[in-house]
């Protein structure tokens, strides 16, 4: 199993990918699994789904909001303090900012977007690095987007983010490599899951049309016209987590059927 007997950190439980990352990690053989989101209600719900797989995997749920470094350090400390160290770490938490065009908004949405989706991502990552460089290495898997290279409607502060986000990772990967510790992106496309599911059913109901038309144009651009579901891109997330990325480090991998390819 790649992850056997890790104890893996995630930021941004939700019900679409941040779920599925804590729910492959222990299909995956993590010895633990530590959870982060702003909601403890949420938190609650993923660890009954997680523990219901009936793996003998351990669930923490610590109630963080990533843009509070104080936040993040006491998630950090809490899992060590439980567990005894870190092996991964997956920033899921993001925030939209938005939909709006470069030209019709303030910088508000890219101002709430670079707080989640950068500096948040930043604060946790610190948060895990001191216990990672004592133990001689560890792994970070930043959870970006193919919108940096690719534009869509309303994506500007959401991209924008993200792309300074893929920077960091690059540099990141450069700083901790001499302490063991890879660094490496997971660029996702549209997912199907509860929440592109429910982004197409407000486009359908907007517009008059069937949800399978919806889907079918969300997809268009992908070779084969299949969108890929947020189970499948956990999985490409645990692989980057895993020893069997061990040569892999500053990367960007792709996780959108082929809608990006280069």
């Amino acid at each position: 199993m790649l992850l056997e007997d890790n104890v893996v950190m995630i930021s941004g439980i939700g019900p679409g990918l941040g779920i599925k990352l804590a729910l492959e990690a222990a299909r995956q053989g993590a010895r633990a699994v530590a959870i982060g989101a702003r909601s403890a209600e949420r938190l609650e719900q993923a660890r009954a789904r997680i523990l219901a797989l009936g793996h003998a995997c351990q669930v923490l749920c610590v109630p963080t909001d990533i843009t509070e470094p104080t936040a993040c350090a006491h998630f950090a400390h809490a899992t060590l303090a439980a567990f005894g160290r870190i092996d991964v770490l997956i920033n899921s938490a993001f925030s939209h900012g938005g939909f709006q065009s470069v030209d019709e908004a303030d910088n508000a949405p890219l101002r709430e977007a670079l707080e989640v989706n950068l500096l948040g991502s930043l604060n946790m990552t610190r948060a895990v690095l001191p216990a990672m460089r004592e133990q001689g290495g560890g792994a970070v898997v930043m959870i970006n987007t193919l919108g940096v290279r690719k534009p869509y409607q309303g994506g500007a502060a959401y991209s924008a983010s993200k792309a300074a986000l893929a920077a960091s990772v690059r540099y990141l990967a450069s700083e901790q490599a001499a302490h063991g510790i890879r660094v490496n992106a997971l660029a996702c496309g549209w997912m199907w899951g509860e929440p592109v599911q429910a982004v197409v059913h407000q486009s359908a109901t907007a517009r008059g049309i069937s949800e399978a038309q919806a889907k079918a144009e969300f997809s268009a651009g992908i070779p084969g016209g299949r969108m890929r579901t947020d189970d499948e891109c956990a999985r490409a997330a645990v692989f980057l987590a895993s020893d069997y990325s061990s040569a892999v480090n500053g990367a960007q991998l792709d996780a959108n059927g082929g809608e990006v390819m280069y």
